[in-house]
C-alpha cells in the first residue's frame, strides 16, 4: 500500500474510533443521568421517560446541527471543537449540577415535569453537541455518493456499539465501582482527548492520530485507576491465611491495642485496667460486612440531612464505618479524626483500610480538630472511645455546641451512646439542651444510636421516603427501612441524668457499668 493511501486509513480509523468514544459517553451519560436525578424526583417511570426523551431530544438537535456545520466547516477541528465543548461542559457538571438540581425541585412541585425539566437543565446542552458527530463524521469520510451507504452504515455502527459498551460498562462496572461525580469527569476527559485529537489532525498530519488515540485510552485508564476501592482485600486475605489468635500487640501513648483473628474476622481491642474493650470487627472476606450491630444502626444517619455528600467521623478503630459508607455513598467525601496515630496505622495495617482523596484520614483529638477548622458537613458521626469511655471533653454541652456550629443546614449527627446508665441519661439530657431533635435507634445489644439534629428533624414519613430512595439508589448491605423501624421513643434507663458541661462533667462516677461486662463494640 501506498503512502497516499495510508493516509486516508489511518484518517478513517481516527473518525470512526471516535464515533465509538462519543456514542460510549452519550449512553453512558444517559445511565448516569438516573443517579442524578433519583434523590430529587425518585426513581419512577417518570425519571426514566424524562432521561430518555431529553436524550432523543438532544440527539435530534444534533444531527441537524451536526449536519449543518458539516457543509459550511467540513474540517475535524471543526468537529473536534464540538466534542470538546459537549466534554468540557461533563467536567464541569458535578461543580453546579446539585444547586441546579436543588433550585427546579424548589421551582417545580409536580415530578413529571421537575423531572423533565431537570433532565433537559443538566443533559440537554452536552448531548446536543455530542450528537452532532455522527452526520458530521459522515460528511468528512465520504469520498463519493457510491461508498455513501457503508459509510454511514459503519459511522452509524460502530457508533452504537460505542453505545452499547457505554451503557453495560457504567451500570454494570463503573456505578458499582465509583461515584457519579468521577464516572462524569471521567466521561469528559475521555471525550476531551478524543476532540483533541480531532482537532489535531489537519495540524500535526493524520499519522499523529493513532497515537493521540493511545493516549485517549492512556488517560481513562490512569483516571479509572485513581478511582481506588477503600478497603484492600489482598491485606485481607493475608490475615486470613493466619492462625487465629493474637495478631499484633502495639502499645502507643493513648492506648494498649490488640489485634486479634477468629476465623474469618479480625478485631481491635483496647485494653485498659485488665479488661478488653473490642473497638472494632471486620470480615476478612466481606468488605461490605459491618459484623457488629450498633455499626450497622449508626449508618441510620445518612437519612437525616438532605443530600450526606460531606462527612465526618470522630473516631477510627478499624474503619469498619467510615469505609462502609465510603463504599456506598461514593460521591461523599469523608473526613476521619482519630486521635491516636497507632490506631490509623494498625487500621491500614491489619484491617486494610485505604486513603483516597474523598477518604481522608487526620490525627488529632476530635474536639481540637472543629476548633481549628471551619468546615461545614451533612453528617458528622461520633464513636471516639478510649477503652469503654467517652472521654468527657466529647460528651459535655459546649462540646455537642461546637460540634453543632460545623453541621450544614438540614444536617445531622450520629452518636454511639451505652445505655443503662446515669451518663446515659445526663447525655441525652445534655444532647436535647443543644439540638432540637434527638432520635433514639437501640441496637439490642448494649448501644444506642443516637441522632441530632442542627434543625428540626425530618417527619416521620419524610424519612421513610428517603430511606426507600436511598437504599434503592445505594444499595446498602444494612437496609436502611428496617434500621428506621429500629427507632424509639424510651430512653432504656430510669436514672435521673444532669446537664454534662465543661465545668461539671463526673463521668466515671455516672458510668456505672459492671465490671465484668465488657464492651461490645
Amino acid at each position: 500500500m501506498s503512502d497516499a493511501d495510508a493516509k486516508p486509513a489511518l484518517f478513517a480509523v481516527t473518525i470512526y474510533l471516535a464515533a465509538f468514544v462519543t456514542g460510549a459517553i452519550v449512553m453512558s451519560f444517559e445511565m448516569l443521568g438516573s443517579r442524578y436525578l433519583n434523590p430529587y424526583f425518585g426513581s419512577g417511570i417518570y425519571t426514566w421517560a424524562s432521561l430518555i426523551s431529553t436524550v432523543l431530544a438532544a440527539l435530534c438537535v444534533g444531527y441537524f446541527l451536526g449536519g449543518l456545520v458539516a457543509d459550511r466547516h467540513p474540517s475535524p477541528a471543526v468537529l473536534g471543537i464540538t466534542v470538546l465543548i459537549g466534554s468540557a461542559y461533563l467536567i464541569a457538571l458535578p461543580a453546579f449540577s446539585e444547586r441546579v438540581l436543588e433550585a427546579v425541585l424548589g421551582a417545580v412541585d409536580d415530578v413529571r415535569t421537575g423531572s423533565l425539566a431537570a433532565a433537559f437543565a443538566i443533559m440537554f446542552f452536552p448531548v446536543t453537541f455530542l450528537g452532532m458527530y455522527s452526520p458530521f463524521a459522515i460528511r468528512l469520510l465520504l469520498s463519493s455518493a457510491q461508498r455513501s451507504g457503508a459509510v454511514s452504515g459503519t459511522v452509524y455502527g460502530v457508533s452504537t456499539a460505542g453505545s452499547i459498551v457505554g451503557t453495560l460498562g457504567t451500570t454494570f462496572l463503573l456505578i458499582p465501582s465509583i461515584g457519579s461525580r468521577a464516572i462524569t469527569i471521567t466521561l469528559g476527559l475521555t471525550g476531551l482527548t478524543a476532540g483533541l485529537m480531532l482537532v489535531a489532525l489537519p495540524l500535526f498530519g493524520r499519522r499523529a492520530a493513532p497515537v493521540l488515540v493511545l493516549i485517549a485510552f492512556a488517560a481513562l485508564s490512569q483516571h479509572s485507576a485513581r478511582a481506588e476501592d477503600l478497603v484492600d482485600m489482598g491485606v485481607r486475605a493475608d490475615m486470613a491465611k493466619r492462625a487465629d489468635g493474637r495478631i499484633a500487640h502495639i502499645e502507643s501513648e493513648y492506648n494498649d491495642i490488640f489485634v486479634s483473628k477468629r476465623h474469618d474476622e479480625l478485631t481491635m481491642s483496647f485494653q485498659l485496667k485488665g479488661f478488653d474493650y473490642t473497638e472494632s470487627a471486620a470480615s476478612l472476606t466481606d468488605a461490605d460486612a459491618l459484623p457488629i450491630r450498633y455499626t450497622q444502626v449508626m449508618t441510620i444517619g445518612v437519612l437525616y440531612p438532605p443530600q450526606p455528600a460531606r462527612l465526618l467521623m470522630l473516631g477510627l478503630g478499624g474503619g469498619s464505618i467510615s469505609t462502609y459508607l465510603g463504599r456506598f455513598l461514593p460521591e461523599a467525601t469523608i473526613d476521619v479524626v482519630e486521635i491516636d496515630p497507632a490506631v490509623i496505622g494498625a487500621a491500614k495495617t491489619y484491617f486494610g483500610i485505604k486513603e483516597t482523596p474523598r477518604v481522608r484520614y487526620h490525627e488529632g483529638d476530635g474536639r481540637v480538630f472543629l476548633n481549628r477548622h471551619k468546615e461545614t458537613y451533612d453528617l458528622i458521626l461520633v464513636d471516639a472511645y478510649q477503652g469503654g469511655s467517652v472521654p468527657f471533653h466529647l460528651l459535655t454541652k459546649e462540646f455537642y455546641a461546637l460540634l453543632k456550629q460545623h453541621l450544614a443546614p438540614g444536617g445531622a449527627a450520629t452518636f454511639n451512646v451505652h445505655d443503662g446508665t446515669k451518663l446515659y441519661d445526663s447525655t441525652l439530657l445534655t444532647l436535647r439542651a443543644v439540638f432540637p431533635s434527638v432520635h433514639l435507634y437501640p441496637s439490642g445489644q448494649g448501644e444506642v444510636a443516637v441522632v441530632a439534629t442542627a434543625e428540626d428533624a425530618p417527619d416521620a414519613a419524610t424519612l421513610a421516603q428517603r430511606a426507600a430512595a436511598l437504599q434503592e439508589t445505594s444499595g446498602f448491605r444494612y437496609p436502611l427501612p428496617a434500621l428506621l423501624a429500629r427507632r424509639t421513643e424510651k430512653s432504656g434507663t430510669t436514672r435521673a441524668g444532669e446537664l454534662l458541661t465543661d465545668d461539671f462533667a463526673p463521668v466515671n462516677q455516672y458510668e456505672t457499668i459492671g465490671e465484668q461486662r465488657k464492651r461490645k463494640k
